[in-house]
């Protein structure tokens, strides 16, 4: 498989190596603002509508019991919306009256209705627009948590993690307990899944003609988030063993597996655990993930090249080369530490012997 992995790789990366591409000239700070105040006024109709929607739904709707307050985080393209669906089933277990508001700016990014109408040349661009989504977002969090009638899950990447002992406290004010839930990956493999994740939007836009916004979220980002990381996890753990009868903290990685818990690894190195999970070789299910993921992104890139559709930019092109080129180092790291585990085995194997 690793062989096999590498050589797509190389494929891919020679494939685009003989292409010409360039970068379109992006919205100025000023273009961006005209835009936003072009469509202010049904942008804040959609808004308030969909606030009294939520105010409805609330209202015939809510659970006793202890209420949650999860904020789940993590890299772009860790998986979070993914494993999503498992935290819920992991607390409904527990109680399975539990109603959640489930609080993602991807999925209000429409708030904006004529965004992609502006963003046909600039799909890439969309960030640039994220404001109004995350205005509905923070003030539909903060209905949530003041309605209480349902237990939250907030989604988001970095700037989730950051606020998290903020709304935390917010929420405790409100009869909420807390948890902040790491999503545990390898930074290469959710790189590569943030270019992937773009490939799928491109292929709904092309093939199902759905107007969508890919979201390539840069390199720069995420060292930027790899130097952040330790501190913002050691604020959360400081803040959780402050208040350790409100707040859990939980690591998971994308096999649903609890890296970390709170309440039962009391005293044990939260951080170690993590780097450890994140930079350990990589595991069978996930060489078949990114063989799946390297896969599509081919056919994607080749498609839109050939056919001069949504061609892709220089900027998209040096993020998949970045992202090929670090899973590639990382694969034949994997294979030396396996190969390196097998003599140690056969070693221990032949004292025994």
């Amino acid at each position: 498989m690793e062989k096999f992995l590498i050589k797509k790789i190389d494929a891919l990366s020679f494939y685009t190596e003989t292409k010409s591409f360039s970068d379109h000239e992006e919205y100025s700070p000023e273009e961006v603002q005209e835009i936003i105040d072009l469509e202010q006024t049904q942008t804040r109709k959609n808004y308030l509508a969909r606030i009294k929607a939520f105010q409805r739904d609330n209202l015939a709707q809510s659970h006793a019991g202890e209420k949650k307050f999860v904020v789940f985080w993590g890299y772009p393209g860790a998986g979070k919306s993914f494993m999503v669906d498992k935290l819920i089933q992991r607390h409904q277990k527990d109680n399975p009256d539990i109603l959640f508001n489930i609080i993602d700016k991807d999925q209000h990014r429409d708030i904006f209705a004529n965004l992609f109408m502006h963003l046909k040349g600039h799909v890439d661009e969309c960030e640039k627009f994220g404001r109004p989504a995350m205005d509905y977002v923070r003030q539909i969090l903060k209905l949530t948590i003041e309605s209480g009638n349902k237990s939250v899950i907030s989604i988001g990447a970095m700037g989730a993690g950051s606020e998290f002992c903020d709304n935390a406290g917010m929420a405790i004010e409100h009869g909420y307990k807390a948890q902040a839930v790491y999503m545990c990956v390898n930074p290469d493999i959710a790189y590569l899944s943030n270019v992937y994740r773009s490939c799928t939007l491109y292929d709904k836009m092309i093939h199902q003609g759905k107007e969508l916004y890919p979201r390539l979220v840069s390199r720069p980002y995420f060292e930027s988030v790899q130097k952040k990381l330790d501190g913002m996890i050691m604020q959360i753990d400081a803040f959780q063993k402050q208040n350790p009868d409100d707040i859990n903290l939980l690591v998971l990685n994308r096999a649903n597996q609890v890296i970390y818990d709170s309440q039962t690894n009391e005293g044990q190195n939260v951080l170690g655990k993590i780097h450890f999970e994140e930079n350990r070789p990589f595991t069978m299910p996930e060489f078949v993930l990114l063989n799946k993921q390297i896969s599509l992104i081919d056919t994607n890139i080749r498609h839109r090249c050939e056919n001069n559709i949504y061609y892709p930019s220089q900027k998209e092109i040096d993020a998949l080369q970045t992202a090929l080129a670090n899973i590639k180092k990382q694969i034949i790291l994997s294979r030396q530490a396996h190969n390196l585990a097998f003599v140690l085995t056969d070693k221990k194997l032949e004292k025994v012997g």
